[in-house]
């Protein structure tokens, strides 16, 4: 049942085990993340920093803690807003990310306390494209912090209206309005949908339908991811086997791993 690879597009392991939910502290390793890449078959994956107060990240250490520990891993370094509101120019600061060794960066809007229509988002989407780091965007828009309700589907498509021609990874499809922005997907052809936390996190439910019906009509769009440590990779294996069940091998290989490979640029 796990002939087809996976490469799983969200990884959080922490370099002191923990999380933002204290359920997972002492269980997030790489190591521990590593070693059941090996048994579920997930050949790549990427590893993402969250921000300085969680995990022990830090954005000088952390691609070389991950690259230490496995060529299979990549390492995406966090967005820190702050550097750029002190100063900092966006293509400098991004080229000294790239200089540490990371693949792509995470604009993460909850964590940032940022709208879509941040004033150094165009720019720093399109620098990071220019310089070859992929760009995760969050859209799970769902918080407390009244703020957030400026973030939705209508706005990013406002967003990715004035980068039409970016490579744009959008983290967790938009969740419960997945076929929403996989609509908006569809407009441009640099975005890939990611169902990262999405394809586990609502088994059961109609989304099942939604997330069927993409792997079969929108597969060279999509790849997929565990959110680990919130879900772990046994669980993204179970949903991945369970969901393209019948499903052509050819976009089995799309979905699992193929469409994230040509979007990382990784010689695997």
């Amino acid at each position: 049942m796990n002939e087809i690879a996976i490469f799983d597009s969200l990884t959080h392991p922490m370099p002191n085990s923990a999380w933002i939910n204290s359920q997972f502290d002492q269980q997030n390793s790489i190591q521990k993340l590593t070693a059941s890449m090996k048994v579920h078959n997930i050949q790549w994956a990427l590893a993402v920093g969250m921000g300085s107060e969680i995990g022990g990240y830090h954005e000088k250490t952390y691609a070389s803690f991950v690259r230490d520990h496995s060529e299979n891993l990549f390492p995406i370094a966090f967005l820190n807003f702050d550097v750029l509101n002190t100063g900092t120019t966006v293509i400098a600061y991004l080229a000294s990310l790239k200089k540490l060794g990371y693949v792509g960066i995470k604009i993460h809007p909850r964590i940032s306390s940022i709208t879509y229509s941040n004033k150094f988002l165009i720019s720093i989407i399109k620098e990071a494209n220019q310089l070859g780091l992929v760009v995760l965007l969050c859209t799970y828009f769902w918080s407390r912090d009244k703020k957030m309700c400026a973030n939705n589907p209508e706005q990013l498509l406002e967003l990715l209206c004035e980068v039409p021609e970016e490579k744009i990874v959008l983290l967790h499809g938009g969740a419960v309005r997945l076929l929403e922005v996989a609509e908006i997907a569809r407009q441009f052809h640099g975005v890939l949908l990611d169902l990262s936390f999405t394809l586990c996190k609502y088994e059961g439910s109609s989304i099942d339908l939604d997330i069927r019906y993409l792997f079969e009509k929108f597969d060279r769009r999509i790849c997929i991811g565990s959110d680990s440590p919130e879900f772990d990779l046994s669980k993204l294996r179970q949903r991945f086997n369970q969901l393209t069940e019948g499903l052509d091998i050819v976009k089995k290989k799309n979905i699992g791993f193929q469409n994230l490979q040509a979007y990382v640029g990784a010689d695997l």
